[in-house]
């Protein structure tokens, strides 16, 4: 289980997050909702050890830095815009995390082909990353952390750059990966990939949560009003205005 509890990050006099808690449960998929600036990022940063902060977090019990002391790919972030080597080739680059990780090559080898096909990658595993589009180094990424599945796997805009085939095999995988006991939490700006995937939201909004509810059987539009209830009704407000303005006979040209 991961727990959150009383989280806050500042920067400088910046407050980003402000005293965030919520859990989630091993097989759960949870979804981050929230404007550009909300905190998402920072968000997932925190629970992957990468920057200080105050409040707990917990994972099994234990404090985040002392969970990913018993093996880094315990806990695994994919971010939006991934660092890759891009002088090696795909597959290269796939090996030498192996490698870094301690994953014995022989043992992931199958899984990792057959994620290289689901991902329409196989032809181009031996490319230089560096001729890669965006797509697919996001794509190689996405197969790095799939691959290793981690108890606790943290997605920043997994759907950045991915084609529409992608974007289902990456749903259907980590559905799978959820079965198999994986704490998943993914932010998007994406609400169908919310209403596909996750079994409930969080929303942030002005640093802090302003909800956070099971979504299971919710379809797009109930998710939507639910986004805009959270974050007040003054985006509501102008588009109503907008729309009687036109009903009044005004053009938008």
């Amino acid at each position: 289980m991961l727990k959150i509890k009383n989280l806050n990050k500042s920067y400088d006099k910046l407050e980003v997050l402000n005293n965030i808690s919520f859990e989630a449960e091993p097989g759960s998929i949870l979804g981050i909702l929230g404007s550009n600036g909300a905190g998402k990022t920072t968000l997932l940063n925190t629970i992957a050890g990468n920057i200080e902060y105050e409040g707990e977090i917990k994972i099994n019990g234990m404090l985040n830095h002392e969970f990913l002391k018993e093996g880094r790919s315990n806990l695994l972030l994919l971010p939006d815009n991934p660092f890759v080597y891009e002088f090696l080739t795909g597959f290269e680059f796939i090996k030498f995390i192996m490698d870094i990780q301690k994953i014995p090559f022989n043992t992931v080898e199958k899984k990792i082909l057959l994620l290289l096909k689901l991902f329409n990658l196989e032809k181009q595993k031996d490319y230089l990353i560096k001729d890669y589009s965006h797509g697919m180094k996001h794509k190689i990424s996405i197969i790095i952390a799939l691959v290793q599945s981690p108890k606790v796997l943290l997605l920043d805009e997994p759907a950045s750059g991915l084609d529409t085939t992608s974007i289902i095999a990456l749903k259907r995988f980590l559905i799978l990966l959820a079965e198999s006991g994986s704490t998943i939490i993914l932010t998007t700006h994406i609400i169908d990939l919310i209403e596909n995937l996750c079994n409930s939201v969080i929303i942030l909004h002005d640093t802090q949560i302003s909800m956070h509810k099971n979504i299971y059987g919710k379809s797009k539009n109930e998710l939507e009003k639910l986004y805009m209830d959270s974050i007040g009704s003054e985006i509501s407000t102008l588009i109503n205005e907008i729309i009687e303005d036109k009903d009044n006979g005004n053009s938008f040209k």
